[in-house]
């Protein structure tokens, strides 16, 4: 027995080892250019978040109606609930850290928060203790976490929220404890708020663990079954509550309610994709991709195989184990399944669901340590295959992602390019259009100006009804102060039109160069800046 007992030490002291050194290794990782600004990787979606949260500072009862002013007036498009954004803004107002790096902060903090439901639901499922820690250092060596991680996005506090209602129920079920049901009920709610995709997965796992924790429900068991079965899905009716209050928001917006509205056909194909769509082989081979590039990191002689290999160790090594990482491996899958466009747009998507993979992983390293339960060679083996997962995580993070935020322009140069000039043609109070970047929130993010990102992209011809419905919601104190057209548009056929929209809006059609795009200002802004009173 005292051989025993030091054989499980020595496993453990592994496993906290690995895991320490992951964990330093990782936030060395997430906080690497530190500085540099969001215009990475699905820039567009960071600075949406990032200009929501600019217009909450200072404003603290500013929550469910806020401002996301990319397509004109009004400029509240509500989408999730903005729990995330909320917190950023008081933590920028409280220490006075820059937005961009009080976004990223909070991002890694959820991640590393979503340790301990991993930990938790892994306790509930009677993994060993040594599985539970290299299942920890598995989460935090992901490249993809290791990237999206420290993004200013909702990604790491909808995970972790919705691993912590799948750990509660699973808790309060096995426990039968209706306290711990009742914080997965609240973490459920918060979760489908937050980030309702990554609920709905998450959904999915809780029922189908507590449906298998301890085999067929006994009779006296049906009662807490139903229960926590139905606190389960009843976060459904908040998110579906806040959805219909969002497109009634939404709906005020003429080009909002043209593209981004839950209930018009292009969202709901968007988000779900379409049957062309879920059967083209292209499309999964595209997604297998974003599985291998990302998830899967290569392992030298055994390239992305890796990973299948030691699923199909473990499911060979103590089929008992089978059920709970098919379960895993069902929810890894559902995601791109149930929301297949998103997954094939979006690899940041692939951040909270490629953690029901590293569960699985997880599960097959127990079932490799439990192979031999009187030899100690098959946890070692475990914890040497976790340990090459590692290293490939982080090889792979810095050969691949590593390099796009070094190759990020410095604050200095975007001042320079975007910043500078647009916030000298253009005052505060006044709005500007962007033609050619559809509603991509960067400009004005980085300008701290309101306008429109003509959604020319999501199929809105220019110029539209819509267009002339949102125009006549500015005022003379909002009217447009500029026109921001690519380049790339400007050499095409489109600029005669083009310029014939500009007289037409009262613009110059003397240009000034940006990083975005050249900006033709309002004609009394133009005189303005030259001196001549404007008649």
């Amino acid at each position: 027995m005292a051989k025993s007992n030091t054989r499980t030490d020595f496993s453990l002291y592994i496993g906290w080892t690995l895991t320490g050194i992951v964990c330093c290794t990782a936030l060395w990782a997430l906080t690497c250019e530190w500085d540099k600004p969001l215009l990475d990787l699905h820039s567009f979606r960071q600075t949406q978040t990032a200009i929501s949260v600019f217009y909450m500072i200072g404003r603290p009862s500013i929550l469910f109606d806020y401002i996301t002013p990319v397509l004109g007036k009004p400029w509240q498009i509500p989408m999730e609930v903005p729990l995330y954004q909320w917190i950023v803004a008081r933590w920028h107002e409280s220490t006075g850290m820059g937005l961009d790096q009080c976004g990223k902060l909070v991002s890694i903090v959820f991640l590393f928060a979503c340790l301990l439901p991993i930990r938790k639901l892994l306790k509930e499922l009677s993994m060993p203790t040594a599985s539970r820690w290299l299942t920890l250092a598995l989460f935090l060596s992901v490249p993809l976490h290791l990237y999206w991680g420290r993004a200013f996005l909702i990604e790491t506090m909808g995970l972790f929220l919705s691993l912590s209602m799948v750990a509660c129920i699973l808790s309060g079920y096995g426990k039968k404890d209706w306290r711990w049901l009742a914080a997965g009920l609240i973490f459920g709610i918060l979760a489908a708020l937050c980030k309702i995709t990554t609920w709905a997965v998450a959904c999915g796992v809780s029922g189908l663990l507590v449906l298998f924790s301890d085999g067929l429900p006994k009779r006296e068991n049906l009662a807490w079954l139903i229960l926590a079965g139905a606190i389960t899905l009843l976060p459904v009716l908040p998110g579906k509550i806040w959805i219909n209050h969002g497109d009634i928001v939404k709906a005020k917006n003429p080009f909002a309610r043209e593209i981004i509205i839950s209930s018009s056909p292009k969202q709901a194909a968007w988000n779900f994709g379409t049957w062309e769509q879920k059967t083209n082989p292209a499309v999964w081979e595209h997604i297998g991709r974003h599985v291998e590039d990302q998830l899967t990191a290569p392992v030298p002689f055994f390239g992305h195989w890796f990973v299948p290999l030691i699923l199909i160790a473990g499911m060979l090594a103590n089929p008992r184990r089978l059920p709970l990482l098919l379960i895993f491996l069902v929810g890894f899958a559902a995601g791109p399944l149930i929301f297949t466009n998103l997954y094939f747009e979006h690899n940041y998507y692939w951040m909270a669901n490629g953690t029901w993979l590293v569960l699985a992983l997880g599960v097959s390293l127990a079932a490799i340590s439990e192979f031999r339960p009187k030899e100690t060679w098959p946890e070692y083996t475990a914890a040497a295959l976790c340990a090459v997962l590692c290293i490939a995580g982080f090889a792979a993070w810095h050969s691949k992602f590593l390099p796009i935020l070094q190759n990020l322009p410095d604050r200095e140069k975007l001042a320079e390019a975007w910043i500078g000039p647009i916030q000298k043609l253009v005052p505060s109070d006044r709005s500007v259009l962007i033609f050619g970047n559809d509603f991509n929130p960067n400009a004005f993010y980085y300008a701290e100006r309101k306008g429109i990102g003509y959604p020319s992209v999501a199929g809105v011809p220019f110029p539209s009804p819509l267009f002339e419905e949102s125009l006549t919601k500015f005022t003379k104190e909002d009217q447009l102060g500029a026109v921001v057209i690519s380049e790339q548009i400007l050499a095409g056929p489109d600029k005669p039109l083009l310029m014939a929209q500009l007289e037409r809006l009262g613009m110059s059609l003397k240009g000034t160069r940006t990083g975005f795009g050249v900006a033709f200002p309002a004609l009394d802004l133009d005189m303005l800046a030259n001196g001549v009173s404007n008649p």
